[in-house]
């Protein structure tokens, strides 16, 4: 045999040895790996988690203590000012009476004699202004002498009975009444002859509806359907101011007089806005000149904002409620 034949023999023959060995070494091989997986119960292998990244640190707080307020020594007060009087006057008058000596003694008379002077320069100056300023006069809102006072309660009078009248058109009366009850037969008179003079509608208000025999024959009386108890009455005769379509203010529970009645009507008819503002401004003159709230808050931010001084915020808004 040729050398090159011999060679190709050897090789062909290596070449089938391993063809023929493939097949035990696979079946070898899974003979050995037969009872792995899951059907064998084989756990998994678990999954390996990232690594977490640490927290970042924060740099600690410094926390800077506010400086503390400095103590603001005490004022000097001048001598004998409100001031000096409101903390020396009672150690004087204690070292008087502790030990009363002529000198104690006389320092605290001495002191009670500046002290009652400066009032009385005080009042001067404040009686003085109140008769050369007239927006500091009171007498302008009401005069005090004997002269003028009756003309002015007169005045006043007709005024605030223009006034009732006035709330009369929009408004009436219901009366509470009970046959039962003896004040409301005193009562009856007194509130027919207010609501004939300013002219009201008034109804009449029984716990039956029954009209008591003291009233008169025109008169309209209804059943109490829960109106006083709606407005919390227990006791009569009472009597109330109904605006339409809603608003009822108790006036009175119990007696009361026909001056007294009508008052209440006059200030409940305002609260209802039922008075224009001239026949208003009439109706209370003692209200001329008095600083609204309103008013008071103005002055408050001009002062604030030192957009004025306090004397001539006031005299501006006291010549406007004149």
């Amino acid at each position: 045999m040729k050398p090159s034949s011999k060679a190709l023999f050897l090789v062909t023959l290596l070449a089938w040895g391993l063809v023929l060995a493939m097949p035990v070494f696979a079946v070898d091989q899974f003979i050995r790996d037969k009872e792995e997986g899951w059907f064998w119960y084989e756990k998994e292998p678990e999954p390996v988690e990232p690594p977490k990244p640490e927290p970042i640190k924060k740099p600690p707080q410094i926390v800077v203590a506010p400086p503390k307020p400095q103590k603001k020594e005490p004022q000097p007060k001048n001598p004998l000012s409100v001031d000096w009087f409101n903390t020396e006057y009672p150690n004087i008058l204690k070292s008087a009476i502790d030990d009363p000596t002529d000198e104690n003694v006389a320092k605290y008379r001495y002191a009670t004699r500046v002290m009652l002077d400066k009032a009385s320069n005080f009042t001067k100056t404040f009686q003085r202004q109140s008769l050369l300023d007239p927006l500091l006069d009171e007498a302008n809102r009401m005069p005090f002498s004997s002269a003028a006072r009756g003309s002015f309660q007169n005045l006043s009078l007709k005024e605030k009975t223009n006034a009732t009248q006035a709330i009369a058109k929009g408004a009436g009366l219901w009366v509470f009444l009970d046959d039962q009850c003896p004040f409301c037969a005193l009562q009856y008179p007194i509130v027919a002859r207010t609501a004939k003079e300013r002219e009201f509608v008034v109804t009449y208000i029984t716990p039956d509806g029954k009209k008591p025999q003291w009233m008169a024959p025109g008169d309209t009386v209804l059943k109490d359907a829960g109106q006083s108890k709606q407005l919390r009455i227990g006791i009569r005769p009472a009597v109330a101011l109904v605006t339409p379509p809603s608003k009822i203010t108790v006036l009175t529970q119990g007696m009361i007089s026909q001056d007294m009645l009508e008052e209440r009507i006059l200030h409940a008819g305002d609260a209802a806005g039922l008075l224009p503002l001239e026949l208003r401004r009439k109706a209370f003159p003692m209200e001329r000149g008095v600083l609204t709230t309103q008013d008071i808050k103005e002055i408050g931010s001009e002062i604030e904002s030192s957009n004025g001084g306090l004397t001539k915020s006031v005299q501006q808004r006291i010549e406007k409620r004149y």
